[in-house]
């Protein structure tokens, strides 16, 4: 038997500690435990072809706060601690609930986004863009992603969006951001306020090396593009309002528990609202994350968020 008298008041409180952590290992066993028997119950009835936004019931429904009574001196500290106990649990369920799944028929991101509309025939493969000598050579670029592409040239930037928008084209190019001035915001703005989505990006350097601009592919529905060379980058970028929930935080806490990297983050006003609100887009690569995990937690945890695209980045 140990000889506590022989103790520091310190290497007591670090016996406590190893103590409660061993405490917190059980319950987290059993927590895991829990977990998975409820992803086995909400998969089992789930056909090998799911459409799983409406098969799917609500996953983990959202709890009323705990009560922090005569805790005075923690109340804030476990509040705070709360929203990422919560996120870690809807993040296992949805991991299980996605390992079920695969066990019956891979997984495709596209499950998780909107049916797209159809498309006049004449619209296929049309990509509208204003003439220059970069935006010709990105043209060159994505039209290799393409079965029979074809070029319409439009006056403006905006023009080019309209033909998107009215289904008369299904794609458009606009840049997205150059060496020299960075984001490219007036463009960013043209995405929302049509609601376009991105569909591949790729970036074009003069031929004197002296500036490179980001080009980005865009359409109206959010499908992945076919292309063959898997190791091409793969990135999926969304849009969240202000005050949602999920917070920001918890979002970047669940993205990377899922192993996705986030290679860009910043603000921006959403121009289709009456009063535009700064919301929050952030691009995660995904080469190496679990991004079906991460999709099914933004449809039953993060609704407000946007989905605003799902590309390859062409090297």
């Amino acid at each position: 038997m140990e000889d506590f008298r022989a103790y520091s008041p310190e290497d007591v409180i670090y016996a406590n500690l190893r103590e409660t952590g061993e405490r917190i290992d059980m319950i987290c066993e059993q927590e895991l435990a829990h977990l998975r028997e409820l992803a086995a119950e909400i998969t089992k009835d789930i056909e090998d072809d799911p459409e799983l936004a409406a098969s799917l019931p609500e996953l983990f429904p959202k709890t009323a706060e705990p009560v922090f009574e005569g805790l005075t001196q923690n109340a804030d500290a476990l509040r705070g601690i709360r929203p990422f106990r919560t996120a870690w649990q809807h993040f296992r369920l949805c991991s299980e609930v996605c390992r079920r799944m695969r066990e019956k028929k891979p997984i495709r991101p596209e499950v998780f986004f909107p049916e797209p509309d159809e498309l006049a025939e004449n619209a296929l493969e049309r990509i509208a863009y204003q003439r220059s000598s970069y935006a010709d050579t990105a043209y060159l670029r994505f039209a290799d992603l393409l079965s029979i592409p074809r070029a319409v040239y439009t006056h403006s930037f905006p023009a080019a969006c309209e033909e998107v928008y009215n289904g008369l084209c299904e794609y458009c190019l606009l840049p997205l951001e150059n060496s020299s001035e960075g984001p490219l915001n007036s463009f960013t703005r043209l995405i929302d306020r049509y609601e376009l989505k991105i569909a591949a990006t790729c970036d074009v350097t003069a031929a004197d090396g002296s500036r490179t601009t980001r080009f980005a592919l865009v359409r109206r529905q959010l499908v992945p593009i076919a292309y063959g060379e898997e190791r091409e980058e793969r990135r999926f970028e969304l849009s969240l309002p202000p005050d949602a929930s999920p917070s920001v935080p918890i979002l970047l806490c669940v993205a990377e528990l899922c192993g996705l990297t986030l290679s860009r983050l910043d603000s921006r006003p959403h121009p289709t609202e009456r009063e535009p609100r700064i919301h929050t887009h952030m691009t995660f690569d995904t080469q190496n994350g679990d991004l079906p995990t991460f999709l099914l937690y933004l449809l039953t945890q993060a609704p407000e968020s946007e989905h605003v695209g799902y590309y390859p980045h062409l090297k």
